[in-house]
């Protein structure tokens, strides 16, 4: 009866000492599997946070070209405007002692012919070139240039230069480019 006894307490022995060890081993994978979900949930979590933030780069963008958008729709000009923002032109070159001429229009679009290629809306935008010189004394260009910059005219001054006027000692020959934007939907 003491052997069976012994014998009994030694399998019971050998089980419990069986248990602790699996459940110490179970225990290890266990911690070590939730180690590793939550390593995997941190990075979904960083992966979402980097998500949002380009959805609010995207929507910035998204914002900045409507607002480029409606820039442009502002510097629209028709015809029949146009002609009148030259008279207007003449007139502040005629109050400021100064004469233009070689006053030209060219309506060739000169927008890059790939621009639509890289857009995914069709804007039906062109730009065309306004340009003309204008004669009379250096200070009178620079008050006309900083008059018509003041006005609220949609036509922009895209490039200017200078130069000597050869039948005026004292003038000068401001040559004057304009863009001009057509085409915009509205």
């Amino acid at each position: 009866m003491i052997k069976e006894q012994k014998i009994k307490y030694f399998v019971l022995s050998v089980i419990s000492l069986s248990l602790i060890i699996i459940y110490f081993i179970d225990r290890t994978n266990i911690k070590d599997k939730a180690i590793k979900y939550k390593s995997e949930i941190f990075s979904i979590e960083k992966q979402l946070l980097n998500s949002n933030l380009i959805m609010n780069e995207i929507n910035d963008a998204r914002n900045n070209y409507n607002d480029i958008i409606q820039l442009i729709n502002s510097y629209s000009i028709s015809g029949e405007r146009l002609m009148n923002e030259i008279n207007q032109i003449k007139d502040l070159a005629n109050s400021s002692n100064i004469s233009i001429y070689k006053l030209e229009i060219d309506p060739k679009n000169t927008f890059p012919k790939n621009i639509s290629k890289t857009l995914k809306e069709d804007l039906l935008l062109e730009r065309q070139m306004l340009s003309f010189n204008l004669r009379g004394g250096f200070i009178d260009i620079g008050k006309f240039l900083e008059d018509f910059e003041k006005s609220d005219s949609p036509i922009k001054i895209q490039s200017c230069s200078f130069g000597l006027d050869s039948l005026d000692p004292k003038g000068v020959i401001a040559r004057l480019q304009f863009a001009i934007y057509t085409g915009v939907k509205s």
